[in-house]
């Protein structure tokens, strides 16, 4: 005791000698634990340095590689494949009910926590306790019942015309072009040009456009204006802190609001939110701590204190609305718990948030991602074209009805097979294993082990999916027989299965409907480019400069 007492004063007395030694005592910590191998995970293959550190899936996801190369070394390695010192990947699609299933027992892992720095509390995302899980779905479930989602229908209607305004407008500019007008310019902060008898735009910036304003109303009931300003642009207060004490005085009785607000660019912040935190979520949390003080971070603390101010903003305008609208948030503040207490205002908040992401950046990615693979085919286009010609002959609106066209064998064909090339989330989502450990597919695992499925590999399985898995072709979801199609959604899952699928997916699927029906039906699309889609592989799969070429379609002599 003397001596290691003696060895610590000397090391405080030697600053260089203590970093000398610093490494060689981390890399020995690691080598007596993977030679001990408490987790016993030693046996799997994968990368040598995912044996000892988390700190080789940080330095994947950092160079946006995150799906692909867990895809590789699936293919390399076979379905159970190491990640880090803790973490297995098994692409096996019965792992899904193991895993994610209703009785599968396993809690999300620590991964999350790094989601859950925006607010003091947890929203039905990031928490990882069972039964607040339970108590919020409760609570929220019913804005995704069936009659809540037809009844937001004709809001959702308004952005797609808004859209398609928008697209009009610039393909106007093809018209004004051929008679000397501008072959180029910007519509806000969107760039447009003209050639070839089409406008050529990046559709992502103004599918993420439509989304947000349509959450933003369907949610809040006032849209970010996106849309209309053709801009990445969203009003929030200023102080957080001062949205709350505004939302308390209010529901106390008091004045009528009054918070300084500043506009933002949301869709940017979010993106920034989302990229550090999938590689912040890997890291220890002593590790995340130091990383998020040094200047390559500070952004991501920027944006998550303005993300959070957005959803604040929206609580306490609703909170000071005495003729509010039936819509998500006015359910969230009707709602009640088993001891008829509301949510306080920083629940709300919270949950607020979540409606915000979840209703938005994943049903843009989503479409983004589908418009991508129909631009980019001019067979299935014209195919899905003529299903909705027939279907919506006597339909006068531009947007497409949902009553119409939800049951469209082919459109569902391309919606899923979208979904299936271009899920949102591509990487396994990270769960730890129960109390008592868990025997998975004939593998034991300790408790405490984090096992994830990997859906970017799962979807493109060609065991499942046939020798053309990586190519986009809605006839495999038509053309297949019972036992393939089970077997097909035996591996689909792009919501996720279990008690922590995605609670929105009523809305979303609904969404997917109107806008793809409504924007092939007035329009066809080429791609500037035959190049593989480009992706910002972070939490969700952004897609990134997806430049399309539109042109209005002919049918019965009239424009639609």
């Amino acid at each position: 005791m003397v001596v290691l007492e003696q060895l610590v004063i000397h090391l405080g007395d030697n600053p260089l000698l203590l970093l000398a030694i610093l490494p060689a005592a981390v890399v020995l910590v690691k080598l007596v634990a993977y030679l001990t191998d408490p987790s016993g995970l030693r046996a799997y293959p994968g990368p040598f340095l995912a044996k000892f550190t988390d700190a080789w899936i940080f330095w994947v996801v950092c160079r946006n590689r995150w799906s692909a190369t867990v895809e590789d070394l699936h293919n390399e390695h076979g379905p159970f494949v190491r990640l880090s010192p803790n973490h297995v990947s098994i692409s096996d699609p019965r792992a899904l009910t193991a895993i994610y299933g209703h009785s599968a027992g396993f809690l999300k892992s620590s991964f999350y926590e790094v989601f859950s720095s925006n607010f003091s509390v947890k929203n039905i995302f990031n928490t990882r306790s069972r039964a607040e899980h339970a108590r919020k779905r409760r609570l929220e479930a019913h804005m995704f019942a069936p009659q809540s989602i037809r009844a937001v229908e004709p809001l959702s209607h308004v952005h797609v015309s808004e859209l398609i305004r928008r697209w009009d407008d610039l393909f106007s500019h093809v018209g004004e072009a051929q008679k000397g007008g501008p072959v180029q310019g910007l519509f806000g902060a969107s760039v447009w040009n003209v050639h070839d008898g089409r406008v050529w735009i990046d559709c992502m910036s103004w599918l993420n456009f439509w989304a947000f304003d349509t959450i933003g109303d369907l949610a809040f009931g006032l849209p970010f204006g996106m849309l209309k300003s053709g801009k990445d642009t969203a009003k929030v207060a200023k102080s957080s802190e001062e949205g709350f004490k505004a939302i308390e005085r209010i529901s106390q009785g008091g004045d009528a609001l009054s918070i300084e607000e500043e506009d933002i660019p949301y869709i940017e912040f979010l993106g920034t939110r989302a990229e550090a935190n999938a590689r912040l979520a890997w890291l220890p949390p002593m590790w995340r701590l130091i990383l998020q003080r040094l200047p390559a971070f500070h952004g991501n603390m920027t944006a998550s204190k303005k993300l959070v101010a957005l959803s604040v903003m929206a609580v306490a305008r609703r909170v000071a609305n005495p003729n509010p609208r039936q819509d998500m948030l006015q359910k969230l503040l009707d709602a009640r718990d088993e001891e008829g207490n509301p949510l306080r205002p920083e629940e709300l908040s919270a949950e607020a948030f979540v409606l915000i992401v979840a209703g938005s950046d994943t049903i843009a990615n989503t479409t983004g991602g589908t418009m991508y693979y129909l631009s980019r085919d001019p067979r299935v286009q014209a195919k899905l074209q003529m299903e909705l010609d027939a279907a919506l002959a006597s339909v006068d609106s531009e947007v497409a009805p949902y009553e119409v066209v939800k049951d469209l064998s082919y459109l569902d064909a391309v919606i899923n097979e979208g979904q299936r090339l271009h899920s949102t989330v591509g990487a396994g989502l990270p769960r730890e294993v129960p109390a008592g450990g868990a025997t998975i597919l004939g593998h034991h695992f300790k408790e405490g082990t984090w096992v994830s499925v990997p859906l970017y590999h799962l979807h493109r399985d060609e065991s499942i999916w046939g020798s053309d898995a990586a190519e986009f072709r809605p006839e495999r979801w038509t053309e297949a027989s019972p036992e393939r199609k089970k077997q097909m959604m035996d591996a689909f899952a792009p919501f996720s299965v279990g008690p922590r699928a995605c609670i929105g997916r009523s809305l979303a699927i609904m969404q997917l409907h109107i806008i793809i029906a409504s924007l092939l039906r007035r329009y066809d699309f080429v791609l500037k480019s035959d190049a593989p889609l480009r992706v910002r592989d972070s939490f969700a799969r952004r897609p990134i400069d997806c430049v399309i070429g539109i042109r209005h379609r002919k049918h019965q002599g009239s424009v639609f």
